[in-house]
């Protein structure tokens, strides 16, 4: 048995409605051998109150916002643990998540965790289907390379070691993706658990969506920028795992490749035979349709979305069982015909805002 000390650490901007649960959940775990590291940015009275009933936990509070990776780094100094596991405050953490990351990072230096979406309002429905994206990517890169250039960091465990030879946290928007693409530089292990799973607080509100996902891009952006070439190398190098994991990622762009499936002279008259002769006899001016329609643009584009859908509508059903997300037919199809095309737009837009070296307002300190 692993009886190593472990040092959990938990950023929190002004109040978390989560927090008192992740600190029970962390002070109840099996594992003997902890500390709990709060560190706060302008905290207000209610935080402070709940921190005042815990005398187990250390507590650092900075009454101007320092920023999150400020926040980390100065937590990490004073850490002792050989192992440090690092919690969002919107997050709610797993019985026993020490303990049993203990036994899962064993072969590995950085233990990710199977994020699911809280879906406690409408667009929530739709963000949650994101973490079934972002689970498949991490098991992708998991098993096929053992390495990663991405990671959630809503909650992760590496051990100090391999933290060190980081050199801690950047101040860039997306630490947790410049970290993860600075550990498979250095070829650290990487590995996600599928049996521990950690529910992630979603957006309540469009506009509350919109802000996270613009400053998510921004933040893309940036990390695009400065490992542009090192990322080209990698996709040379294993083009597989790339390709597979844009195309899960974005159903819009496996629909584009579909369209250009469907377009061949091959693929194209094998589909249209098979719905054509599908349509019972009785229905003659169905079947005439379906000729007409895929003989015009329009057609073949509605044809290869509704084809990549039904393609991927069972895949997804499998991943969110997998996963343990609840999964909705109707939900996937708003996700996946409305939802993913506006988020594909605000990502392009962010994306190129970075590129353009312009520095939007998106209420985040670096």
């Amino acid at each position: 048995m692993n009886t190593e000390l472990v040092s959990a650490i938990i950023p929190v901007y002004r109040d978390s409605s989560t927090l008192k649960e992740s600190i029970r959940v962390l002070l109840s775990d099996n594992h003997a051998e902890k500390e709990i590291i709060v560190v706060v940015d302008e905290p207000n009275e209610r935080l402070l109150g709940d921190l005042n009933e815990f005398t187990n936990i250390k507590v650092i509070t900075n009454k101007k916002r320092v920023g999150k990776v400020r926040a980390l780094n100065q937590a990490i100094k004073y850490s002792s643990g050989n192992y440090l596991l690092f919690v969002d405050a919107d997050v709610i953490l797993p019985k026993n998540v020490i303990s049993d990351s203990l036994i899962e990072i064993e072969n590995c230096d950085i233990l990710d965790y199977t994020k699911i979406g809280i879906q406690s309002s409408r667009i929530s429905k739709f963000t949650s289907i994101d973490y079934i994206q972002a689970n498949m990517i991490s098991e992708l890169f998991s098993k096929l390379s053992k390495k990663t250039f991405a990671i959630d960091g809503a909650a992760f465990m590496i051990k100090r070691e391999a933290l060190d030879k980081l050199g801690g946290f950047r101040p860039v928007v997306s630490e947790d993706f410049d970290i993860a693409t600075r550990s498979h530089r250095l070829g650290l292990k990487y590995k996600i658990s599928v049996k521990i799973r950690v529910k992630v607080r979603q957006p309540s509100n469009f506009n509350e969506w919109f802000l996270q996902r613009f400053r998510w891009a921004y933040g893309m952006g940036e990390w695009l920028k400065k490992n542009l070439t090192y990322i080209m190398g990698m996709i040379i190098y294993s083009p597989i795992i790339a390709v597979s994991a844009v195309l899960i990622m974005l159903p819009t762009i496996t629909m584009g490749v579909l369209l250009e499936a469907v377009s061949s002279k091959i693929v194209s008259s094998y589909l249209v035979t098979s719905i054509y002769y599908a349509i019972p006899t009785t229905s003659i001016p169905i079947r005439a349709y379906v000729l007409t329609a895929y003989n015009q643009e329009v057609g073949r584009v509605v044809m290869a979305s509704f084809s990549a859908f039904l393609i991927l509508l069972p895949f997804y059903y499998y991943l969110s069982r997998r996963y343990g997300e609840k999964f909705n037919s109707l939900n996937f199809a708003i996700y996946y015909f409305v939802y993913q095309p506006v988020l594909l737009m605000v990502f392009l837009i962010g994306i190129s805002i970075s590129f353009m070296n312009l520095k939007p307002d998106i209420n985040w300190v670096t």
